[in-house]
């Protein structure tokens, strides 16, 4: 508890070096991170602007240091990617989700309803594609909720493609002829 909020203070500064610092010393003591360890270190590298680093970060550093990821901090990471227009690294981290600790329904809706609200119709559609994929579970109203954003949008090939991801999930597409 010592370190993680000695490690938001650095978050708090924007002072990577100590925190990194801090990190290393707190593996070396023998002390394990936890899950609330890696999320402040997410929001210092996204802070920072260093989403490689907090990938990486989600990738390996929970499994190298004996700890089980939990699916909130991959969410933490995509949002956090989203935000900043990074669709492409967000879809990554979703990916990495889906391998490790797979996101409830709320979690996969969060970040369609947030690609809905950005109007990042491609990330969002690759999200609900990569969902259905791997048969996670979907709010129907989330995904319908993306569907609405690309029919508002005259953009047909995302209404498509939504649709087709629907049905694979077994949702029901209301106005499935208004594209």
């Amino acid at each position: 508890v010592i370190f993680n909020n000695l490690l938001a203070g650095c978050v708090q500064e924007n002072n990577y070096t100590l925190a990194k610092r801090l990190y290393h010393n707190m593996v070396a003591g023998g002390i394990r991170p936890s899950s609330a360890t890696f999320s402040v270190l997410i929001r210092m590298h996204v802070a920072c602007k260093q989403f490689d680093e907090a990938v990486e970060l989600v990738k390996t550093e929970p499994s190298a240091r004996g700890v089980k990821p939990e699916p909130r901090l991959f969410l933490q990471l995509a949002q956090a990617c989203l935000r900043d227009r990074q669709g492409r690294r967000a879809a990554d981290v979703y990916k990495l989700m889906l391998e490790q600790a797979p996101p409830t329904a709320v979690m996969t809706g969060s970040l369609l309803g947030t690609c809905a609200k950005l109007n990042m119709l491609s990330t969002g559609v690759e999200l609900l594609v990569l969902a259905a994929g791997a048969r996670v579970c979907v709010d129907a109203h989330d995904a319908e909720g993306l569907r609405e954003v690309a029919v508002r949008k005259k953009k047909d090939a995302y209404v498509d493609e939504i649709t087709s991801a629907m049905a694979q999930l077994g949702l029901v597409v209301e106005g499935a002829g208004q594209a």
